[in-house]
């Protein structure tokens, strides 16, 4: 093995050690660790296991503190690249339900793609807002920066949508009409949504579908006015009745 290939492996392999020490005493985290199942690494957390491409905190963001049960129903609200939607997907079983909303055509088209390995994820094509309305959403800078707020920011202050102003029309829906139409009003065991800043107008779209939901997830480290998300939407979950956290990831967590 090449010394750009055994030094990454070694330090994966050191980490993947120290951490279920670090774990074990984090307020950050359930108690985890890591391992390599035919090359590919995995963390078993609660008596869970699902991939992870690789042993660091970081790919424990939605799973910090709690994970969907198998037949669980999650809404993951901005599939993008899927990485989340796979992991809900394994984690649920084929008796769950993974629907996973997403309204750029290359990422849907990715999404179908992963679908069909996993019969239990419906992908929905589709932005999720506070009306039913033809939105018109900014292409980003990178793949996953795509975004319906023009002057929203990265978490280290960076523009989100491209320069050019480049833009695509896309239809958007209201959370509550798609979980009625979807789910039948039934509870959502899990919502995990990362959405580019747009966090605000997406909750705003579904007061009903939160208060049948059980835990929730929302990254928030998307800056508007100057600011991240975080606080505006650990303020709405507590007003739509969650128990909340924010990790130092400007995650919000939530649950009842």
């Amino acid at each position: 093995m090449s010394t750009a290939a055994w030094k990454p492996a070694l330090k994966n392999a050191l980490y993947a050690l120290g951490f279920p020490l670090y774990s074990a005493f984090s307020a950050r985290v359930g108690f985890t660790f890591f391992y390599k199942r035919r090359g590919q690494w995995r963390a078993r957390s609660r008596g869970r296991s699902f991939d992870v491409p690789e042993p660091r905190l970081w790919v424990l963001e939605y799973f910090r503190h709690f994970l969907p049960a198998p037949g669980a129903v999650v809404f993951d609200v901005g599939g993008e690249f899927g990485r989340e939607s796979a992991q809900f997907a394994e984690l649920v079983g084929r008796d769950g339900r993974v629907f996973v909303f997403e309204c750029m055509p290359d990422h849907v088209g990715r999404l179908r793609e992963l679908a069909q390995q996993h019969p239990q994820m419906a992908i929905v094509d589709s932005a999720c807002w506070n009306t039913d309305t033809e939105l018109k959403f900014f292409l980003g800078s990178t793949p996953g920066s795509n975004t319906a707020v023009p002057d929203a920011k990265g978490q280290r202050g960076q523009s989100l949508a491209r320069e050019d102003g480049s833009v695509l029309m896309v239809q958007a829906r209201r959370l509550d009409r798609l979980w009625q139409e979807l789910h039948a009003g039934r509870p959502v065991d899990f919502l995990k949504m990362d959405i580019e800043g747009a966090e605000y107008e997406a909750l705003e779209g579904a007061p009903a579908m939160l208060a049948q939901t059980r835990h929730a997830v929302i990254a928030a480290y998307h800056i508007r006015d100057g600011v991240p998300t975080a606080a505006r939407v650990d303020a709405m979950l507590k007003a739509a009745g969650f128990r909340t956290r924010v990790d130092e990831n400007l995650h919000v967590y939530a649950w009842r």
